[in-house]
């Protein structure tokens, strides 16, 4: 047989076996068939290509038959588990860290920080009288929003495989994209445009899903699809003023504008000031305008920072080390101690972030040109100076607490040595800068933007005194979890955060995921308590008490004893909370403060009592979903100005604790058999104390009336 008709013939046996994998693709997982070859390692299709696919067809034959002693088809495998084995506590697996070349791009961060510094600035500034945290709560519910459109379709395509897309749908230009960013003509359509980028980037995502992931439970595989997904971690992509986040932010600010019309009674309204539905609309653009650019940059720049002993970096110096050669570098400097051993009792520490020096731009040469005139040349060379001068990148510094610098350090340093990871000491202390540079940057953005510079913002990452935890654990027993924590915050070794691994927070360990999001569900489903003290956002307070309830009802089936611990702010909504001489005590002192607070102020108590009841009204819903859970065992009101909380930015301010100006709830809800009624009194009485305030005290020894100042080196 001449060779040329032997390879038509192996070619077309390659392809016919290539057209049947496509079913043992879909079994596993991998939906796109022949087009993931490359990803399973037989790209190609080399001489071996038969054996590969001989071994993947036996593989598919043992998974369509079942294993042995399973008595099922493939079908069964992606059920849920037996009920023999339902009642036994799962196995926690520690989380994996990142990696240390999975550092985000520091260029990024600071970019980020930027819009994000310029959307507040714009919102605070276009209505007088708002506050930050009306936008920390837009962007908290904008991005759960877009999580949960990315999980219902994910869903449902993994539900019913028919409804997937077969293509990425095809990119808008010209007048067609202009028009649907304008608005379209009606909402229909930007919904349209808005479904088609959720698909996309699902459709983008999917490739990366391992092959592993076709047998887990729908639920799992859909949350770890989304976490796969190329969006940003802070600003929403596609927010549309129809989102029930954007209606929330719609009212706060017309309550308030609201508020200064009725009190600027002689200023006429001239319609300088935009109208709250088109200042709205204004902010979905610009922050999807923002986002478009970070993935422009993140594209160019690459997605993870690179250092100086990286292979890929270029023009490293010889036996260059931590930051060496032409990368980004950062260095710290300790505040008023010049000595090695001094700076273990230093309290304030900068790191100082110096990007890598620009290319210098060589001004055109005008020799041999005889229609270069003098002016010319002078322009050239004038040309040639700016950009001189611009090639000296300016540094950017962020102060960070000393004690908090020593916490971080212990954190990383125990994730990686637990990891099996071994690094030089200067190349390990430099890759731990650039983590708590980036995770600094992070939560500042978050938080705003602006808590670097004036401390506004940051009040959604407050946290509880380490005493309640110690009373949480007297009572309750053992070890528990923090569901709404950051590095800088945590009291307890396990935690869940806003960006887990392999993001930012997955450097410093500890962290299990995101709470509505985990990488399983074994998190919540084994005996022990949760303590939640989640930032106070409607949407947030509302997919919370959601997920709390599917759990305690998951727990109940599988005759688990868990307890959740909610410590939210009381909401005002009109209706009685607590009965009996506490209760009474409490309305009087409202009443009593609210009187005083109108005689001394009445243009504040004015503004600030329109928001704080439109707020309150949004949340009051998922508040007595709470209390009336059958679950709930007890319910404890802490008046205002009677305890207090941890700082948000306790790693950036001088003093760490804070006196909560409105009153606050502590929600006990449990599947086992509660505490008996003396019991009850004694851990309310302990609540209560661990609740109190320090920040009196922590005043007081600044200034130097009691003790020496406090020793915040305790949380390390």
């Amino acid at each position: 047989m001449p060779k040329k008709e032997k390879r038509k013939r192996r070619k077309h046996t390659a392809s016919a076996s290539a057209s049947s994998l496509s079913d043992v693709c879909n079994v596993t997982g991998l939906n796109d068939g022949p087009a993931n070859l490359d990803g399973l390692g037989i790209g190609g299709m080399g001489d071996d290509v038969m054996d590969c696919l001989s071994e993947m067809a036996a593989s598919a034959q043992v998974a369509a038959s079942g294993a042995p002693g399973s008595g099922g088809n493939a079908a069964t495998d992606t059920a849920e588990p037996s009920t023999q084995t339902e009642k036994d506590p799962p196995k926690l697996s520690s989380p994996q860290p990142p990696g240390i070349h999975q550092i985000p791009n520091l260029r990024i961060e600071l970019a980020r920080h930027l819009q994000m510094q310029n959307l507040s600035t714009f919102l605070l500034k276009s209505c007088p009288g708002l506050r930050m945290p009306s936008f920390e709560r837009w962007v908290l519910d904008s991005k759960l929003e877009e999580a949960d459109r990315l999980q219902c379709i994910a869903e449902e395509w993994a539900e019913n495989p028919s409804l997937r897309p077969s293509e990425r749908p095809k990119k808008k230009y010209g007048r067609a994209a202009v028009h649907i960013a304008n608005g379209g003509d009606s909402g229909r359509e930007q919904d349209e445009a808005r479904q088609e980028k959720d698909c996309d980037l699902l459709l983008a995502a999917e490739r990366r899903l391992p092959v592993q992931m076709g047998r887990q439970r729908r639920r799992d595989r859909a949350g770890q699809w989304i976490q796969l997904v190329d969006r940003d971690p802070v600003l929403p992509y596609s927010a549309n003023e129809t989102d029930a986040s954007c209606k929330r932010l719609l009212a706060e600010l017309t309550a308030v504008m609201a508020a200064n019309q009725s009190t600027e009674e002689d200023q006429e309204d001239d319609g300088t000031l935009p109208k709250s539905a088109e200042m709205v609309r204004e902010m979905c653009s610009r922050a999807g305008e923002a986002c478009k650019e970070l993935h422009a940059m993140e594209r160019r720049l690459g997605k993870h920072q690179k250092f100086g002993w990286d292979s890929g970096s270029k023009k490293r110096k010889r036996g260059g080390s931590g930051g060496a050669g032409n990368v980004d570098k950062i260095r710290v400097e300790w505040h008023g101690e010049k000595d090695a051993p001094a700076r273990q009792e230093s309290k304030v520490c900068s790191l100082v972030y110096t990007p890598k020096p620009k290319k210098r731009k060589r001004p055109k040469s005008t020799t041999g040109n005889p229609y270069r005139t003098k002016s010319t040349a002078d322009d050239n060379k004038q040309e040639g100076d700016d950009s001189a001068s611009q090639r000296k990148s300016k540094p950017f510094v962020v102060k960070v607490n000393g004690s908090h610098y020593r916490k971080l350090r212990s954190m990383f340093d125990a994730t990686y040595h637990a990891a099996g990871t071994s690094l030089p000491t200067d190349q390990a202390t430099h890759a731990f800068h650039a983590a708590v540079f980036a995770l600094v940057i992070r939560y500042s953005s978050l938080s705003g933007g602006q808590m670097l510079n004036d401390f506004r913002g940051g009040g959604m990452q407050g946290a509880v005194h380490e005493d309640v935890f110690a009373c949480l654990s007297k009572w309750l027993g053992g070890e528990g979890t923090e569901c709404f924590a950051s590095p800088f915050n945590a009291t307890l070794k396990r935690f869940c955060s806003a960006f887990p691994s392999p993001d930012v927070d997955g450097h410093f360990g500890g962290s299990s995921g995101d709470f509505f999001r985990p990488p399983s569900e074994a998190e919540f489903l084994r005996p022990g308590w949760y303590e939640l003290n989640p930032p106070f956002s409607p949407g947030l307070m509302g997919k919370m008490e959601h997920r709390i309830e599917e759990l305690l009802a998951e727990a109940q089936r599988r005759e688990l004893e868990v307890t959740f611990v909610v410590v939210i702010p009381t909401v005002l909504d009109g209706k009685p909370l607590i009965r009996g001489e506490v209760g009474e005590a409490i309305q009087s002192s409202k009443k009593k403060k609210k009187r005083q607070k109108h005689e001394d102020n009445p243009r504040e108590a004015s503004d600030a009592s329109p928001l704080t009841a439109t707020v309150h009204r949004a949340a009051s819903q998922s508040f007595r979903q709470l209390i009336d859970n059958p679950h709930c065992k007890q319910h404890i009101v802490l008046p205002a100005r009677e305890h207090g909380y941890i700082e948000g930015g306790q790693h950036l301010r001088p003093t760490r604790y804070k006196e909560s100006q409105s009153a606050t709830s502590v929600i006990v809800l449990s599947t086992k058999r509660w505490l008996t009624e003396d019991d009850e009194t004694q851990f309310e009485r302990g609540i209560r104390g661990a609740f109190a305030s320090r920040h009196a005290e922590e005043v007081r020894q600044r200034k130097g009336k009691s003790r020496p100042a406090l020793d915040t080196t305790s949380t390390d």
